[in-house]
């Protein structure tokens, strides 16, 4: 019974992991030592060693067993007693040296795995390694170039730590200030989410493949923050059914800033069919290379106006006011000014460059256009290409912009045929659709379509949850389209403008050849939005007033509304010229007269002069 209790004991004990195995060599030892040591000081009498000598030759000869070389063979029982000490010595050594490397083995298996704890302050958690990740990690890699030291850490389940780490490298060999750290596991589980460190988050990405998966991640987010009542960081993530955006918002309960996917893209296709070029300004709007948006405290700008102030910041432009309250006012009336308390919304190179002169510059009015002209909204025949779960929300956009008597034509191949009724029962007021069922991938199909002059838009349908092979077979369709577009424009002499929405920037590169005017990547312009507004969140309310039809939206309107063309002009006194106007400028759009090549150029020098000619643009936030 005894050895029963004790062999329970002892597996209880072995059970406890390694510092109990650590425990138990450790007291076996000082106790061998001890042993020994005093029946050392008893067997040498009065003569011999003292207690604390044997300890002493005890302890040394079960560290050390080349002690045991030096004894005096004279005293035998002594020899013999040091050899069994030593012996032991080894066998408990040897024991600890084993159970200390399987416990670093076990501590590398788990570090590999992506289970240890993430020890950062001020951080960016990405849950999620979705098809928009490097774009997100690429944007935050360059937000955070102008900082000392940041840490970006990214979860999921998919793929294993080192996998993560792998492709994580190979992508982005230099990550300049940003430290990276993956780790593994499920991105709506609580505790797994634990070591992510939550706490001391500066804010969360969600980048799940479905709604299913963002909602659950949300949820699980929301939990921690509230725990660590970190009431700093906020959620962004994106839904791609409208339907779930409010279910997404009352599950962040006020932590979460929602985008709906289908609401932005649908919007930014529409702009960009009517304007071209546009997709491009958005791209540098949104994107981290180049010019942003920055919300900054200016005090000397009290009691000017957004006209004075763009003549007196030589390299940002003030596109409106945060008020002292927090609202944000954008393209505000020419006559109100900036109060005491209201900061400075600013499209500029970086934060913290912005700086003002002393005086405003002087603008040349012999140059600016008194009669402004605003031309009416025009009839606009386009030609659709797909079908797409946005194109709902693309028409019904399309429809606030055109004057009565549009047409819409909608070209379905036979695969999306089960569509027709949906896009025949969509109610507008100034466009009349027609659906036509016609093999938009062959040559013949396309061309007995076209008219003398096309503008075309070719969608593409990003469905949820679509897998890497159907994204690129989506996207080999739409090359395929392209290339016969290009074929029929070159040889047949048909005069087109172009738009095409793709799902992987890198198929962009390989459809350069086609020469379409426009491409909008949906899962590229969506996280270039989410990683802007992960760093500032006010950042939803601009986007989201430039995005839709109310309020101030970003327009491309020919440069001789505003000025006198044929002569080169500072972009001060461009600036000026579309202020009288109640418009921001942002840019301008210059074009080839003979090739039709575009250079799209945002946040100019102000100084900077340009010879604008009348197939010529600016780039203006306006309100239409």
């Amino acid at each position: 019974m005894k050895k029963n209790k004790f062999t329970y004991w002892f597996d209880n004990q072995m059970s406890k992991g390694t510092a109990a195995l650590i425990k138990l060599l450790t007291i076996a030892s000082f106790g061998a030592v001890i042993i020994m040591g005093i029946i050392i000081a008893i067997a040498g009498g009065s003569n011999g060693p003292g207690i604390g000598q044997g300890l002493w030759l005890s302890l040394i000869h079960v560290l050390d067993p080349g002690t045991v070389c030096g004894d005096e063979l004279t005293d035998l029982p002594f020899v013999f007693g040091m050899l069994f000490v030593t012996f032991l010595g080894i066998f408990i050594f040897s024991t600890l040296t084993g159970i200390i490397c399987n416990a670093i083995d076990e501590k590398i298996q788990e570090l590999r795995k992506g289970k240890s704890v993430v020890v950062e302050e001020g951080h960016v958690i990405i849950l999620g390694t979705d098809g928009g990740l490097f774009t997100i990690v690429s944007e935050l890699i360059e937000c955070n170039a102008n900082h000392k030291r940041e840490a970006l850490v990214i979860m999921d389940d998919k793929e294993d730590k080192d996998v993560m780490d792998d492709r994580i490298n190979d992508r982005f060999p230099d990550t300049k200030t940003t430290r990276i750290i993956c780790r593994c596991g499920n991105i709506s589980d609580v505790n797994d989410l634990k070591v992510c460190s939550f706490d001391t988050c500066k804010s969360v990405i969600i980048n799940a493949d479905n709604d299913a998966r963002t909602l659950k991640s949300i949820l699980a987010v929301t939990k921690l923050l509230k725990e660590y009542h970190n009431d700093k960081a906020y959620i962004t993530a994106v839904i791609r059914d409208e339907e779930n955006k409010e279910a997404a918002e009352v599950a962040g309960e006020g932590y979460a800033e929602i985008l709906s996917f289908n609401d932005i893209m649908s919007r930014i296709i529409a702009h960009t069919g009517r304007n071209a070029g546009l997709s491009r300004v958005y791209s540098d709007i949104f994107d981290a290379d180049g010019s942003e948006f920055y919300i900054e405290e200016h005090p000397e700008a009290a009691g000017r106006t957004i006209s004075e102030l763009n003549r007196l910041f030589p390299l940002s432009t003030v596109i409106g006011f945060e008020k002292a309250n927090g609202e944000i006012l954008l393209n505000p009336e020419r006559d109100i000014k900036a109060e005491k308390g209201d900061k400075l919304i600013l499209f500029a190179e970086d934060d913290g460059e912005s700086h003002m002169d002393d005086t405003p510059h002087a603008v040349n009015e012999e140059h600016i256009n008194k009669e402004f002209r605003k031309d009416p909204p025009e009839k606009n025949d386009m030609l659709i290409l797909g079908y797409s779960s946005k194109i709902k929300h693309i028409l019904e956009e399309e429809d606030n912009y055109v004057a009565p008597g549009s047409r819409m034509t909608v070209a379905l191949p036979e695969s999306q045929a089960l569509c027709r009724e949906e896009i025949e029962n969509i109610e507008l007021e100034n466009i009349t659709v027609e659906v036509v069922e016609c093999d938009i991938y062959s040559r013949s199909g396309l061309e007995s379509l076209l008219k003398e002059n096309n503008t075309i838009l070719v969608l593409a349908d990003n469905e949820e949850g679509m897998d890497d092979e159907a994204v690129e077979q989506k996207d080999a369709k739409i090359l395929l389209v392209l290339l016969q577009l290009k074929y029929l424009s070159e040889a047949k002499g048909y005069r087109m403008t172009v738009t095409s929405e793709m799902l992987k920037t890198e198929n962009q590169e390989l459809a350069e050849i086609a020469e379409v005017n426009d491409f909008v990547i949906s899962s590229n312009i969506t996280s270039l939005i989410v990683t802007q507004i992960c760093q500032e969140r006010k950042l939803k309310s601009i986007f989201e007033e430039l995005l839709r039809e109310e309020g101030s939206e970003i327009y491309v309107r020919p440069a001789g509304c505003y000025i006198k063309t044929g002569e080169k002009t500072d972009i001060y006194t461009a600036c000026e010229a579309a202020a009288r106007q109640g418009e921001v400028l942002i840019g301008y759009r210059k074009t080839d007269k003979n090739t039709g090549a575009m250079e799209i150029v945002t946040n100019p020098p102000k100084s900077s002069e340009v010879l604008f000619e009348e197939q010529d643009a600016f780039v203006v936030i306006a309100v239409d």
